[in-house]
């Protein structure tokens, strides 16, 4: 079991006015910081769109309050404290709102320790207690759950790291976006575009000699492990992937990358967006909306590059009934 020590402050802005409630000591229970913690986590690894990088060189404030921290320099309470009094701050000088509870978590395993924080939204509802007596109550929504960020401890003082700290932009977060760049002292040290676009180069290459139906099934494969391992918050590793996905070429696919594609990384994180196209093809106009399976090109749809048409055969049974009805 993770040992967690977890603390929520509160910070509401409006234009005009600002307040923030500070909390003086940690949950005391174990079990609901560990369930805080268990819900954040999911969400985060869910997200499709997160930045990876590091603590510029010039420092920020934050990056100051964390080290005094991680030297026993100040308390946990007091180290969020302060990084919330600090973001207050910033938030006040470039006129943004924002209303919520800041989550400041640690979770240290076996040989990991993280830092969380995490941007929760509550919501009203109503709960029913054991006399049968219906109230009103206040619950957090995790669903519009904003930024999270996630901190390799163990990493930062660690030379030559470039991907220790994690952020993932949530619900209305995108007038906050650029002042929490700021605020954390972020640079981005990986594209995961470029580097999920050249792995997809190597996977097109290898598949290159196969008959076309076992290459876009391989192609379709790779990119459905790619964005299976998206989803878990785990990085791709192309010799894990040669043993995971089948193939009917003569060399395995982790001998083909080294031999061919030495350049590219063993382990990369995968976009999802640049994955997509190598499961279906979608479009849409104001008039039409397209998507279908890449395997079905060739088969029962086919493309004419000069006169930019597609043929579509098998129809299905459902829209065919509604053309005829016309």
């Amino acid at each position: 079991m993770p040992d967690i020590q977890a603390i929520a402050h509160r910070l509401t802005r409006r234009t005009g006015e600002q307040s923030y409630s500070l909390s003086e000591t940690s949950i005391d229970s174990a079990t609901l910081a560990g369930r805080l913690i268990s819900e954040v986590k999911p969400l985060f690894a869910r997200r499709a769109t997160k930045r990876y990088g590091r603590f510029a060189d010039e420092a920020s404030t934050f990056k100051g309050l964390l080290l005094n921290w991680l030297d026993n320099a100040q308390s946990f309470e007091a180290f969020t404290a302060r990084a919330l009094e600090q973001m207050a701050m910033l938030i006040e000088e470039q006129d943004l709102e924002t209303d919520g509870h800041w989550l400041f978590a640690t979770e240290e395993l076996e040989h990991t320790r993280h830092l969380w924080i995490v941007n929760l939204k509550q919501r009203s509802g109503l709960s029913i207690n054991a006399d049968n007596a219906v109230s009103e109550t206040d619950y957090v929504d995790f669903s519009k759950t904003g930024l999270c960020a996630r901190l390799d401890l163990n990493d930062i003082h660690t030379p030559g790291r470039q991907r220790y700290l994690t952020l993932s932009f949530g619900f209305g977060d995108r007038q906050m976006q650029s002042a929490l760049f700021e605020y954390f002292g972020f640079f981005d040290t990986v594209d995961t575009q470029a580097d999920t676009e050249r792995f997809m180069q190597a996977v097109d290459q290898y598949s290159a000699s196969m008959p076309e139906e076992n290459a876009k099934r391989f192609q379709k494969d790779v990119a459905e492990f790619c964005m299976e391992q998206s989803a878990q918050g785990e990085a791709v590793n192309y010799r894990e992937l040669s043993a995971e996905v089948e193939s009917v070429a003569e060399v395995s696919f982790d001998q083909f990358v080294a031999e061919q594609a030495p350049d590219i990384n063993e382990e990369f994180i995968p976009d999802r967006s640049s994955l997509k196209k190598y499961i279906r093809y979608t479009g849409r106009t104001k008039e039409v909306s397209i998507s279908f399976s890449n395997e079905s090109l060739g088969k029962t749809i086919s493309f004419d590059e000069h006169s930019e048409t597609l043929t579509l055969r098998e129809l299905p049974t459902s829209l065919i009934k509604q053309l005829k009805k016309k």
